[in-house]
This record gives structure tokens, C-alpha cells and sequence, in this order.
């Protein structure tokens, strides 16, 4: 059984459609993340699964208990679901304990059990020394902490959460976001994560489901999305892509300015198709030319941009302007190699705008 099945959903706020015929599912234990831009829907997808929003049109299940059955919708208190939010909406008044009891008191009237299960709760998620301080007392890491143990306290079936890093400091944003989805995966509690961040999707999420406009553009598991996005759209909003004109001349090859590029696996493409072979920054290798070699290589270095962990380099090849991911240092206006590395290539024919995948 899924943990969450939306089928069909039509969502309209402020007299405007929103979510258009949407369908998702999430399984048991599984992170699934919404990705997109501002206003394409997302958000009004996880509210609407959390009964803070009506539905127009479509079906949806938690657990296979239907939440909006013979247009009765069952009201948010009776979804069994927790909630985590991009501000924390912790109680400034209360104790760091006493905003975790907060929710489990509506549940729970033995007041020595609360204690129990708010210290056991404390201890997971490394806080088990600060239950007296108040919530202005803690880190903004620390803030979100103790709302992801408000929210965990009364084991939810399925929680919702709404951009939750985005105002811890980015040095200690993946270090909480691994601690993070490590409980939940602890705790057998499939979740939904709202954001429009990439790297937050990839480091979070099991699946994603990229959304554009309140439909979804494409579901998979994140390294698909990036490796072989459907659209160009997919492709350009999860990183940067070089496109190279190319032609099907055979099952497993594309003739392109820069020579044949041979693929990994079959191109679903017809022969003589015209389009655009999408190449990552990482699916090219430079390889300096050595002084006094014969072979001149067949590009050229435009511009080298050291950036930590590895090099941005502009590299022009038969013509073709190339952005390139290297750890190679590489003087501005030398000789270079340009090699595709062996991979599944993604085409995108003219005639269909699609993709083509190997």
C-alpha cells in the first residue's frame, strides 16, 4: 500500500486553477520532493494533502484511507500527518520541551508518559540537554530540530514539509538535512519535501517530481532527472547544459561538429533525425596538449574559473562553445582535447521536442 495517492487533483485558489489533473504517489518510507520555481504549485499540493486547502476535482489517499471521499473532506487534526514549516512556528513562550509536548497533548492526558516520550523524543534528535531553554535560545539548526520533534512526537503516518532549510545558515544546511532524512528513515515515515532548490532536492530526496505551471514535468529518482531529462525544461532547470546540433546516423551514434559520439545504449530515435545532443559540464574530458606535439588538439581554452571542489572552464570546440567541469588547470588560449565520456546520451530530436535517450 502507498503511503500517499493523489489522483486527478484539481486545486484552484483565489478563483485560479493552481494544480491541473495531477496524480503522485509516495511510497512507504519514501522521501519524495516537490522541485520548482515559485507559483508552480507545490505548495499548494501539500496543503491541499494536509486538508488546508479545498479540492476541486481528483482523489486523495493516505495510507488507502480516502481524505476528501463522497466530497467530505476529513479535516487536518484526523489526517494523522505532521507538519514542519519554513519559519519553525515554534511557541516563543514555551519551553523547547513544552513545544514538543504541545504535540502530543491532544492525544495524551498522562502527564509522566508526555515527559517520557518528550525526553525520548529530545534524545533523537540531539537535544536531550535543552529542554528548559526557550526557542530564542537555540540556533536556527537547533529551532528546526525541535520542530521536526514536535511534529514526530504523535508518529504520523506521513509528513509534510514546507522549505524547511531555507533559513538555516548553508554551512550547517547538509549536515541537517542528512540528520534529518536519517530519522525519518529511522523511523519509518514516508515524507513530502517542498523546495525550489536543486541541491536540497538531491541531497533529501529519493524521488522528485518536478513541477511547472501545476502539472509535473517529470518523476524519478533524482540522478534520472538529471541524467536523462525528458524536456529541455527539465534539463535546464537542474543544472547546467551544453547543447550540440547533432544527427542519428545509426542506433548508437550521433554525428555532431565535434565528430560521431557513440552512446551506451540505443537511441530511441529515427536514422537521419536532426537535434540536440544535451551534454553535462561532467560528460566532457580536457586533456592538455603537450608542448611540442604534433596534434593541435581540437579546442581551445576561453576562460578558467576556479571554484573549490573543482574548475568552470569555457572551452571552444569546431565551433561550438562548451561549458566544462574539470580539476585540470588549464591556461587561458591552450591547446586542449575534447573527449565525451562514455555515457546513455540524451537526444533531443527537432521534430518531437522530446527526448531521445539512450
Amino acid at each position: 500500500m502507498a503511503a500517499l495517492d493523489v489522483t486527478d487533483l484539481s486545486c484552484s485558489y483565489n478563483g485560479n486553477l493552481v494544480l491541473n489533473h495531477l496524480s503522485l504517489q509516495v511510497g512507504e518510507n519514501e522521501i519524495m520532493c516537490l522541485l520548482g520555481a515559485s507559483g508552480c504549485g507545490k505548495t499548494t499540493l501539500l496543503k491541499a494533502i494536509a486538508g488546508l486547502l479545498p479540492v476541486s476535482q481528483g482523489e486523495i489517499a493516505i495510507h488507502g484511507q480516502p481524505m476528501n471521499a463522497d466530497a467530505l473532506a476529513v479535516v487536518p487534526e484526523k489526517r494523522n500527518i505532521g507538519m514542519i514549516f519554513q519559519d519553525y512556528a515554534l511557541f516563543p513562550h514555551l519551553s523547547v520541551a513544552q513545544n514538543v509536548a504541545f504535540g502530543l497533548q491532544s492525544k495524551e492526558r498522562n502527564k509522566a508518559l508526555i515527559s517520557e516520550k518528550v525526553a525520548e523524543m529530545l534524545a533523537l534528535v540531539n537535544l536531550a540537554d535543552l529542554g528548559e531553554r526557550q526557542p530564542h535560545q537555540l540556533s536556527g539548526g537547533q529551532q528546526q530540530r525541535v520542530a521536526i520533534a514536535r511534529a514526530m512526537i504523535g508518529k504520523p503516518k506521513l509528513m509534510l514539509l514546507d522549505e524547511p532549510f531555507s533559513n538555516i545558515d548553508t554551512q550547517v544546511r547538509m549536515r541537517l538535512i542528512g540528520e534529518i532524512r536519517e530519522l525519518l528513515k529511522s523511523q519509518g515515515i514516508s515524507a513530502i519535501f517542498v523546495t525550489h532548490s536543486k541541491e536540497e532536492a538531491f541531497a533529501f530526496s529519493d524521488r522528485l517530481a518536478l513541477f511547472r505551471a501545476g502539472h509535473i514535468e517529470q518523476v524519478g529518482r533524482p540522478q534520472t532527472l538529471y541524467q536523462h531529462p525528458q524536456n529541455r525544461f527539465v534539463a535546464d532547470f537542474l543544472g547546467l547544459a551544453n547543447y550540440v546540433p547533432a544527427t542519428v546516423i545509426d542506433s548508437h551514434t550521433l554525428l555532431t561538429a565535434m565528430g560521431p559520439i557513440a552512446s551506451q545504449s540505443v537511441l530511441n530515435a529515427d536514422v537521419g533525425a536532426t537535434g540536440q545532443l544535451m551534454l553535462r559540464p561532467r560528460q566532457i574530458q580536457l586533456s592538455l596538449c603537450t608542448q611540442g606535439s604534433s596534434e593541435q588538439g581540437n579546442g581551445r581554452v576561453l576562460e578558467q574559473q576556479f571554484l573549490g571542489t573543482h574548475s568552470r572552464c569555457v572551452v571552444e570546440c569546431q565551433g561550438q562553445r562548451l561549458e566544462v567541469s574539470t580539476n585540470e588547470l588549464l591556461p587561458a588560449v591552450s591547446q586542449v582535447h575534447v573527449k565525451v565520456l562514455p555515457h546513455a546520451l540524451t537526444f533531443f530530436p527537432d521534430s518531437q521536442g522530446q527526448r531521445a535517450v539512450a
